[in-house]
């Protein structure tokens, strides 16, 4: 097993498209898979504040991050794990890039309409106890592996 470079690993998190967001239910541990984007250290993810989840990281944000991959030839696989604390995002600025980045990572064409149509959408969801929310993962800890899957590669 090998330790990935910062270089490697931001890579891997701006090209992946979904990751796994652990939380800890009063001692249990709780994972949920999550589209997501990956933006200057920090992992943007939304989510609507209720459920399980949100019970759970309404009593410890602190929470863990992993995306993990095969190569073209599933030989050998590449993980990055994030630690840190999930804190609600309310900047529209910040929603607004995430919006972007988010468009660009699935491919889609970032016109100004769609930004337009869901900024007005997510204006009224920060003002809203119940709307769809943006929660930023700070880095305060990552690290990356990397490994053949196959014996003596």
């Amino acid at each position: 097993m090998q330790d990935l470079d910062r270089d490697t690993m931001n890579r891997l998190l701006q090209t992946e498209r979904e990751g796994f967001l652990a939380m800890c239910d009063e001692g249990r541990p709780y994972c949920l898979p999550f589209g997501y984007v990956f933006i200057k250290d920090s992992v943007y993810i939304s989510l609507f504040p209720k459920g399980r989840k949100w019970a759970c990281l309404q009593k410890n944000p602190r929470v863990s991050f992993s995306v993990f991959t095969w190569d073209e030839g599933r030989t050998r696989w590449s993980s990055v794990v994030i630690d840190g604390e999930l804190a609600m995002v309310d900047d529209l600025e910040t929603i607004r890039r995430v919006v972007e980045a988010n468009m660009l990572k699935m491919g889609l064409e970032a016109s100004d309409v769609y930004v337009e149509k869901r900024m007005r959408y997510y204006e009224q969801a920060v003002k809203n106890p119940d709307g769809l929310k943006i929660m930023q993962l700070s880095v305060a800890q990552m690290g990356g592996k990397t490994m053949s899957a196959m014996a003596g590669n």
